[in-house]
């Protein structure tokens, strides 16, 4: 009995000393839950940040992609070089108050858009700038009440 009695009281013993041992599995979980928090801010703060550069790109109507004959040499991939050279003209068509050859038609949604920003009493150059479309088109959607 002697030899029981001994371990009981071990075994208690250690049930008791394992109380005042900090549980380190508490810790690391803490390190994780910080860290998915960190990464989720992060992502949004450049979230945040992309969108900013997006609406600066949207609004900014001067905006030109620069070509050289360097620039040109440099990219080996001829569908690229094309879709190069039709940003850059559309953007000199723009530049220069043109209108593409052929308008494409005006989505449903950008006309309930122009008509609702006519209603709240916008002008027509900001309407343009809010909607994308030229002056001349707001014009258009509103005379034609969106048909």
């Amino acid at each position: 009995m002697d030899l029981s009695i001994i371990l009981m009281i071990v075994g208690i013993l250690l049930i008791i000393v394992s109380f005042f041992f900090k549980n380190s599995s508490k810790k690391v979980e803490q390190d994780v839950e910080e860290l998915s928090i960190s990464i989720f801010q992060e992502t949004n703060n450049l979230k945040r940040r992309l969108k900013i550069v997006e609406e600066e790109l949207l609004l900014e109507p001067e905006f030109q992609v620069k070509s050289t004959s360097a620039q040109n040499n440099a990219i080996p991939n001829p569908k690229v070089q094309q879709v190069m050279q039709a940003v850059q003209q559309a953007a000199q068509a723009s530049k220069t108050g043109q209108a593409a050859p052929k308008t494409k038609p005006i989505h449903q949604i950008i006309v309930s858009q122009v008509l609702e920003l006519n209603k709240q009493g916008l002008s027509v150059a900001d309407i343009s700038i809010r909607s994308n479309l030229t002056e001349e088109q707001v014009r258009q959607v509103i005379a034609n009440g969106g048909r």
